[in-house]
């Protein structure tokens, strides 16, 4: 009962994610979210692999997914996607070539997922839906610009504290490790700063 209860929720979610960006029409709103599919991805498994091609473009209705990259022999998390939020590989999934990237679970996740194909179908049958995917991209590449300057602009100590002003769930229920990797700062770091807030707020 509770699965049915989150898929509901997810759905009402995902159609109020999209109006927010683009108002549809009800005929309209009833073929886009024809073309998404329930997917669940337990802890561990992976969205994509890096060298694969990203197949779907997904809504997360419970848990958190991060996206990777595995550079000198270590893995670098560069964003943690948490619920009600947009994931895939972006480049990999708009030019349908191997990612360069891992996606993740880190948490048991339920998505809303869409092919490649059906969003090709979409751009073709309603001309407002190119406009979502475009304000879409947009707000991807304004993320990626917005994490440069605050690795440039931001002291650790500053990122974990925007962090937590934007996203304490966040903190609380991912490892520390791919907190911190996401930070650009290892655990032994993170948990200097973490003990310093904590003193501060006591």
């Amino acid at each position: 009962m509770e699965n049915v209860i989150e898929k509901v929720e997810g759905a009402i979610a995902l159609q109020s994610f999209i109006q927010g960006i683009v108002n549809f029409s009800d005929s309209e709103m009833e073929l886009i979210m024809s073309r998404f599919e329930p997917m669940s991805l337990p802890a561990g498994e992976y969205f994509v692999d890096e060298g694969l091609v990203c197949k779907h473009i997904g809504f997360i209705v419970k848990g958190y997914v991060r996206s990777y990259y595995e550079i000198n022999e270590g893995e670098v998390t560069t964003m943690i996607n948490t619920k009600h939020n947009i994931v895939t590989a972006h480049t990999s999934f708009t030019l349908q070539r191997p990612s360069m990237q891992y996606i993740q679970a880190i948490t048991d996740s339920e998505l809303l997922v869409m092919s490649y194909e059906s969003m090709q179908e979409l751009y073709d049958r309603i001309p407002k839906w190119d406009r979502l995917g475009r304000i879409i991209n947009e707000h991807v590449y304004g993320y990626v610009e917005g994490r440069v300057v605050d690795y440039l602009s931001l002291s650790p100590e500053e990122r974990y504290r925007k962090l937590i002003d934007e996203n304490a769930k966040l903190v609380k229920n991912v490892p520390l490790r791919y907190v911190a990797s996401m930070l650009g700062i290892t655990p032994e770091t993170l948990s200097r700063i973490r003990n310093k807030v904590k003193k501060e707020e006591a």
